[in-house]
């Protein structure tokens, strides 16, 4: 079973709270004077292994969101069914993804129901990596290096982690 969904992260570092102890002034965060530019991922994870495959873009086209399915059916191709467990994105149901599924029996499909992230466990994976990497970042001028720390985080876990399972709730 695999869990899967889109996220964004953005140039510009987020302006929530910093945590400081009393009578401490919060760090000053960098901002860049050039636009917020947005790095989308696409992540699957392994609901049993904690494993994650991830892929990142500029945009979530439909063209790209059906390699990234072919890349896991290569990845998981001894497997006899693969579920795959997303929400309700339109593109989600397009004919061209359709067209993949019919080609590719061992691939079930369970949609989410309509605006109920808090079903979907790597939707917490995605907190970890604003948690940890993009929060209060210090990558604002250098994009490119931002997108090798939020890929280096993602790979962390391509092996698998018992870690992450209990951090997204999958094993007590």
């Amino acid at each position: 079973m695999l869990f899967e969904d889109e996220a964004s992260f953005y140039r510009q570092p987020s302006q929530g709270w910093l945590w400081a102890y009393m009578g401490r002034q919060q760090p000053k965060m960098r901002y860049s004077n050039r636009s917020n530019t947005r790095m989308r991922v696409v992540g699957f994870l392994d609901a049993v292994k904690g494993k994650v495959l991830s892929f990142d873009c500029s945009s979530v086209t439909v063209p790209r969101l059906r390699r990234c399915l072919e890349e896991v059916a290569c990845h998981y191709q001894k497997a006899r069914r693969i579920y795959i467990v997303w929400d309700n994105w339109p593109n989600h149901f397009h004919p061209g993804l359709q067209d993949f599924f019919k080609g590719h029996p061992n691939i079930s499909v369970i949609a989410l129901p309509t605006y109920a992230p808090w079903l979907n466990p790597i939707e917490k994976l995605w907190r970890l990596v604003r948690q940890f990497v993009t929060h209060a970042h210090p990558w604002c001028d250098d994009f490119s290096q931002f997108k090798n720390a939020v890929r280096e985080q993602l790979h962390e876990f391509l092996s698998g982690s018992t870690k992450l399972l209990q951090y997204v709730g999958l094993l007590t």
